[in-house]
């Protein structure tokens, strides 16, 4: 005797999770970071709105256009 066709379901949000997890992942990997040694040698990140960190990320934007400039020419 053949089997009938299972009924279709409502969708399932499994997985979905994962997706979102995954993908904000990736942001933040994206996001520039800093982070800096204390006296005692530990790392320590810089949060987004600390003016230190807004700081060196220009400068690091300035060296790596300098190293871009010097390497081209």
């Amino acid at each position: 005797m053949p089997r009938l066709p299972r009924k279709p379901s409502a969708p399932r949000p499994y997985g979905v999770g994962a997706v979102t997890a995954g993908w904000t992942r990736r942001k933040a990997a994206r996001e520039p970071r800093v982070v800096v040694r204390e006296a005692n040698g530990q790392p320590h990140a810089l949060g987004n709105d600390d003016p230190r960190a807004q700081t060196l990320l220009e400068a690091a934007e300035r060296l790596i256009s300098a190293a871009q400039r010097g390497a081209a020419g």
